[in-house]
């Protein structure tokens, strides 16, 4: 077994036995208990009987399955204490920061479209140049800062900022491609700290070693990632700083 693999067989089975404390009904708790085992037993069987080539692409749907379960035990209170506290610390550091340009902005919002593509985009990367050792690490790397900040969701659960600074009006632009996406491919709940920027900031981190100009491209596409998401409200800065500081731990492990 890969240790991703191992990762992600960890994550699931913390995820079946986290469901029995989570704060949701019963149906949805079995559920979620009954999904997490069967995804274990897929990570087993494929293990086991796939082809290591074959193997490498499957942590594409472990992150996916991973981002989706916790939501299946997660339900949005009218406002929760931690969410909150999220907000208020949020106006605090909003007040220090003067309001973007439209075309400043409008860069942050096509950097933050980046989330959506950086993950393939680095592991075709690694996968072509790195060898098989580094692609495992890829893998340890973005599958271990992307569970942290998945698997607090039904306990620490709050709702993206954008929701109440923005109201009903549309958003111009770049911006209001971003909502139509997320609103397709997102749970419409706020990971802490985000996962966006946790994933982004470890692929940066597990490509250098492969090919530093790469890693170095990555690294500005993760910092446009944070900003972009701070600055249009799709995450509070502190789940942007701790989803960095997530990144940043899970990179350091990988290559142990």
């Amino acid at each position: 077994m890969f240790r991703f693999e191992g990762v992600a067989t960890v994550y699931f089975l913390l995820l079946a036995l986290g469901a029995t404390l989570a704060p949701a009904p019963r149906r949805r708790v079995l559920r979620a208990a009954a999904v997490s085992c069967s995804i274990v037993l897929c990570i087993v069987a494929a293990s086991r009987t796939l082809p290591d080539d074959a193997r490498v692409w499957l942590p594409h749907l472990y992150l996916v399955m991973g981002y989706w379960l916790p939501s299946m035990l997660t339900t949005a209170p009218a406002e929760s204490r931690f969410e909150a506290w999220l907000r208020r610390h949020d106006e605090v550091w909003r007040r220090h920061v003067g309001a973007l340009s439209p075309s400043a902005a409008g860069v942050l919002e096509l950097a933050y479209i980046a989330c959506f593509v950086v993950v393939p985009l680095a592991f075709v990367t690694v996968w072509t140049l790195g060898t098989a050792q580094q692609v495992e690490r890829f893998w340890v790397a973005v599958l271990l800062s992307g569970f942290a900040c998945y698997i607090t969701l039904p306990w620490l659960v709050s709702r993206p900022p954008r929701l109440f600074l923005d109201g009903p009006a549309p958003r111009p632009g770049v911006a209001s491609f971003n909502v139509s996406v997320l609103r397709t491919v997102s749970h419409q709940f706020n990971t802490f700290p985000s996962g966006h920027v946790a994933v982004a900031t470890a692929i940066a981190l597990a490509v250098f070693p492969v090919w530093r100009l790469a890693g170095v491209i990555f690294g500005i596409v993760a910092v446009g990632i944070a900003a972009g998401a701070a600055a249009g409200r799709y995450h509070y800065g502190i789940d942007v700083v701790v989803g960095a500081v997530v990144g940043i731990v899970a990179a350091a492990l990988a290559a142990l």
